[in-house]
């Protein structure tokens, strides 16, 4: 009887010691506990990690399309916009927000375009839909903002002249009814805006020659081209809003040969009225095609600065060459060492191949500074002549553009780019007769000059 007593003694402790247990949770069927943050900011492709409290804890996202999240918690940013990610442990369940945003605006540039605009570009930044464009005179505050569209080139105008502006730029993405915006600035980049100090454009009925001469502009022989035509002044005029030079010659129809001689265009330049040193220059023009033409818009330096050339400095802002087409623009810089001449290490140049130069205006421009000259042809850079690789703006064999430099405009005929004269693309406009009854055709180009631009 007392074994009987013992043993159902024993029973009764065992069954209060399993009701206890079933009616205490375990760890496991607790409340969903986070201990990473209920709401995480994510730019595109990075990740974050959900950490739990309780094991088996299981993850889903409401929109893979925003972000996803994997059997160990780690989200993955896919594109802007927000979704939820649940957090299950057993029955009990709790939300994370995730809000994915754009990247950052890297890779911004700013640069002067007129005297009241400058260009701003900078890199592409996935899922991007536009872009907030922020410019100021202080670099520390009192910026004004612009939204724009997806590109990322923009120009800024009606800004002040011989102001410093600093700009900055976040990327924006639209998200449904939301805009999600980067979380930084660009880095902050800033320009001047150069002043326009002088130009001349075309639009009067004479040449200003107030601006322009050809005082000593010598033609056939000179300057060591073996060039054929003689400057004069006839050979120009102003109308429709553009400076035009008309190349010319007389062909004997009989000898089907050039008259030497009888080859004349015109040269036009600022010496003694006008040079300056540093700044933005830019000619529109377009060029004439006539086999043997040779355009040129360009810049001397004085011979009072380091001597005669090659010595003073030459820059070529535009030439064409003897190339059939005329679509071989050449950029070139003379110095003392590099001059193209056979005693010299050859000029600095690049040629760009332009389509439509004789056929539509172009604007090929130089931005100079006091170590660099760039070349740029519609805005857009072709080359750099830095001094720096070839001994140092100290050194005037290789940087002699410290001095005043001044402009011309001219077109020759022939010559070492110029090539063989003929008649190809050239227009006859008449007939000359002489007193020996010779009667020699009359063959005339045009070059076309709309405007010439000086910035500082």
């Amino acid at each position: 009887m007392k074994v009987l007593k013992k043993i159902m003694t024993y029973v009764l402790v065992l069954a209060m010691v399993v009701s206890v247990i079933s009616i205490n949770p375990t760890e496991t069927n607790a409340k969903v506990t986070i201990k990473s943050k209920k709401k995480v900011t994510l730019v595109v492709k990075k990740t974050s990690k959900i950490k739990v409290k309780q094991k088996g804890a299981k993850f889903t996202s409401s929109n893979k399309k925003i972000a996803t999240v994997n059997k160990k918690g780690k989200i993955t940013a896919k594109k802007p916009g927000t979704c939820k990610i649940t957090v299950k442990v057993k029955k009990s369940k709790k939300k994370v927000t995730v809000k994915v945003i754009p990247a950052n605006v890297t890779g911004l540039t700013a640069k002067n375009l007129t005297d009241k605009g400058v260009q701003l570009k900078w890199s592409s930044v996935k899922y991007a839909t536009g872009y907030t464009v922020y410019y100021s005179t202080s670099s520390t505050g009192g910026f004004k903002s612009v939204k724009i569209g997806k590109t990322t080139t923009y120009v800024l105008n009606n800004l002040n002249p011989g102001s410093t502006y600093y700009f900055k730029v976040k990327a924006n993405a639209k998200s449904g009814n939301k805009t999600y915006d980067s979380a930084k600035y660009s880095s902050v980049v800033s320009e001047k805006v150069r002043k326009l100090v002088w130009n001349d454009e075309f639009n009067g009925k004479a040449l200003d020659t107030t601006k322009w001469n050809n005082d000593g502009a010598t033609g056939a022989g000179g300057y060591g081209n073996n060039e054929l035509q003689n400057y004069q002044m006839d050979y120009c005029e102003v109308k429709d809003g553009n400076l035009l030079i008309k190349p010319q010659f007389e062909y004997n129809p009989k000898t089907k040969k050039v008259v030497n001689g009888q080859i004349f265009s015109t040269k036009l330049w600022t010496r003694n009225q006008y040079s300056f040193t540093y700044g933005k220059v830019e000619f529109r023009a377009k060029l004439p095609k006539g086999q043997g033409t040779w355009a040129a818009c360009w810049m001397l330096g004085n011979q009072s600065n380091y001597g005669a050339w090659p010595k003073c400095g030459e820059i070529d802002i535009l030439e064409t060459t003897k190339d059939a087409s005329k679509t071989m623009i050449p950029q070139s810089i003379h110095t003392q060492k590099y001059n193209g001449m056979p005693t010299s290490l050859g000029n600095k140049h690049e040629d760009t191949v332009l389509s439509t130069a004789t056929s539509a205006y172009h604007t090929y421009g130089i931005i100079w500074t006091s170590n660099k000259i760039t070349f740029t042809i519609d805005g857009k850079e072709t080359w750099t002549y830095d001094p720096g690789r070839y001994g140092g703006t100290g050194n005037k064999d290789v940087w002699p553009f410290d001095k005043p430099f001044y402009l011309i405009i001219n077109c020759a005929v022939g010559g070492t780019l110029g090539g063989q004269v003929g008649t190809n693309y050239w227009t006859k406009v008449g007939t000359k007769t002489y007193d020996s009854g010779a009667v020699n055709d009359i063959y005339q180009d045009k070059m076309y000059v709309d405007w010439v631009r000086v910035y500082q």
